[in-house]
């Protein structure tokens, strides 16, 4: 949702319906993930995509007509079929897509929402579908009478597990918007919030609905990005909104500046970290989110490392490196990366196990930093940097070097030199 957020933004403030296209299932080749988004204006206006561009065409005119309308429809492209082939899905994939009218209140709610960096689950009713039986139906779905054609009636919510971020978006909301809208316990333990249109949440048996659908889909492992769920008569589909990642380069250095140009684009917040003003510079870093002039080891007292966090350390300086190295091994950052060849890597390697840390832990240190793309430029090295950040963070099958590797050959050809 981030990449269309300004855009739907600016068409709801010139008076404009909107309608949002999710991709909700694939198989075989297709282009996007399930979770990918397109916004659709009522007058045609598109902003981000669900393929490749072979489909777009067709889904956003059953968008427009989705927002004028304020309807719901599942938009199935399987490569086998006649529609397929019309719309030129010749990659041999299978892509659904579910197109709904966005509400405004609930996108307002959203935005805030993305605006404090905070996680959630979009959660969408595509699909009405059969129960398996009585018993189930009975046990299970009391109230699959009064959903009869769900999709429509229910739509999207959006699922949040912070109470106190929940509460800080809804203050940010104009009154006319927070009016508009519901909030709803789920119905595991009350921690889990829905956050739904008002209107959609009045229909009957909707809310408890909802509440259970929510809390079944937040549920499900942090590792699926999205998924369905089937809760009443309803196939609901969830899509799972992250913290904004973030990389931290130490180091005000070449590489970095080009690799937090690249890191912009892919969505990432940039911090550059440097005790050398000279180095740290607005000129230098004029597009960087945050510029921290102090030495890393107290710059991150204040800037917390999270699952969603790389680092970079690059200035080649080990009373920089090493304890800006020290202090991520002892947090949850997802990827961290240290600049030099084999001997610095050895070096490096050393100065942490005497710090106090084990290989093991050293093990989590990508060393010499960045895919060997060969390239010697700083923008190349910071391409390739990237490359190795992306594939860390999507649990690529490359074939990675780590510090403790590094060090072992550097250790290797010294002693066949000696």
């Amino acid at each position: 949702m981030r990449e269309v957020r300004d855009d739907v933004r600016r068409w709801f403030s010139e008076g404009a319906c909107v309608a949002l296209a999710q991709v909700t299932k694939t198989w075989g080749s297709s282009p996007r993930v399930p979770g990918s988004v397109m916004a659709v204006s009522g007058d045609g206006r598109l902003s981000g995509s669900v393929s490749g561009g072979c489909i777009e065409g067709a889904v956003a005119q059953v968008a427009m007509e989705c927002a004028t309308g304020r309807l719901s429809s599942l938009e199935k492209f399987h490569a086998s079929t006649r529609r397929a082939q019309e719309v030129g899905l010749s990659c041999g994939g299978n892509i659904e897509v579910f197109v709904n009218a966005l509400d405004e209140a609930l996108f307002a709610f959203e935005d805030a929402l993305l605006a404090a960096d905070g996680a959630y689950l979009r959660l969408t009713a595509v699909e009405d579908v059969e129960p398996v039986s009585e018993d189930i139906c009975a046990d299970s779905l009391p109230d699959a009478d009064a959903l009869e054609g769900a999709t429509s009636l229910i739509g999207t919510s959006l699922i949040v597990a912070d109470a106190a971020t929940a509460q800080a978006a809804l203050e940010a909301l104009a009154p006319g918007c927070r009016e508009r809208l519901a909030v709803i316990e789920t119905a595991a333990d009350g921690s889990v919030l829905a956050i739904a249109p008002l209107e959609a949440a009045r229909n009957a048996g909707a809310a408890e609905h909802i509440a259970r659908a929510a809390a079944a889909a937040w549920d499900r492992p942090l590792t699926e990005s999205a998924g369905h769920v089937i809760e009443g008569p309803v196939d609901w589909f969830f899509a799972r909104v992250s913290s904004k990642p973030q990389i931290i380069c130490i180091g005000g250095v070449h590489i970095a500046m080009r690799l937090c140009e690249i890191a912009h684009v892919l969505g990432f917040r940039t911090i550059v970290i440097d005790p050398r003003r000279v180095f740290a510079t607005g000129e230098r870093f004029p597009g960087v989110d945050e510029l921290v002039h102090a030495w890393p080891q107290e710059a991150f007292k204040s800037i917390p490392l999270t699952s969603s966090t790389a680092v970079c350390a690059l200035t080649h300086d080990p009373k920089i490196d090493v304890p800006a190295l020290s202090a991520a091994l002892s947090s949850p950052a997802f990827y961290i990366g240290s600049l030099g060849r084999t001997t610095t890597q050895l070096a490096r390697y050393r100065a942490l196990v005497e710090a106090g840390h084990t290989d093991e832990e050293i093990d989590r240190i990508f060393g010499p930093i960045g895919l060997d793309l060969r390239g010697r430029e700083p923008a190349e090295i910071a391409l390739s940097v990237m490359a190795e950040i992306t594939a860390v963070r999507h649990g690529s099958p490359y074939s990675l070097t780590t510090m403790v590797e590094s060090a072992r050959k550097a250790e290797a050809e010294k002693s066949v030199k000696a």
